[in-house]
Order: structure tokens, then C-alpha cells, then sequence
């Protein structure tokens, strides 16, 4: 009897164990965020963030994010640089 309910019990716990699998939409383009601090050329902007994905000017405290790496903050043809005089994410 012990050997029929300690079967029955662990079928039922490798039933309940089974992964499901749950796909994550591919997502192309940039999620990164900026400051759009001022600056005066390209030397003036910096990435931060666990990830590097804030662009900030070097004049303005470090960001802090949390440490996780989404698909979107691979920079691909874009760099953190001064744009229009705001550190901003363009492309290369």
C-alpha cells in the first residue's frame, strides 16, 4: 500500500513539475533611456546603468538601475553622443 500511494504522489508532483515554455516577443529596436543633458561635443556623454543603457552627460550623478539585460539594450549602429546639445541616444 505504501509503494501504491508513494507512486501515486510522485506522478502527481512530476506532473505538476513540468516546465512551461513561454516565449518573449523579439524586440529590434533600442529601449535605452537618456537624460538629455546639456553638453558641448560627444566627450561630454557617457552611458550608465547596469546594462549601459542611460546615455547621460558627464556633468550629472551616476544612474543607478537594476542589474538585468532585456534583448532591446544591445546598441546595435547607435551610440550614446551629443546631439542638438542633450546627450541622447543616434545612430553611428
Amino acid at each position: 500500500m505504501k509503494k501504491v500511494l508513494f507512486l501515486a504522489v510522485f506522478l502527481l508532483l512530476s506532473a505538476c513539475a513540468q516546465e512551461i515554455a513561454v516565449e518573449t516577443p523579439i524586440n529590434t529596436e533600442f529601449c535605452g533611456t537618456s537624460t538629455q543633458g546639456a553638453c558641448e561635443n560627444d566627450n561630454d556623454c557617457v552611458t550608465d546603468g547596469c546594462s549601459g543603457q542611460v546615455c547621460r552627460t558627464v556633468n550629472e550623478e551616476a544612474v543607478f538601475t537594476t542589474c538585468e539585460w532585456l534583448d532591446c539594450y544591445e546598441k546595435n549602429g547607435i551610440e550614446c553622443k551629443c546631439v542638438d546639445n542633450k546627450c541622447s541616444w543616434d545612430s553611428i
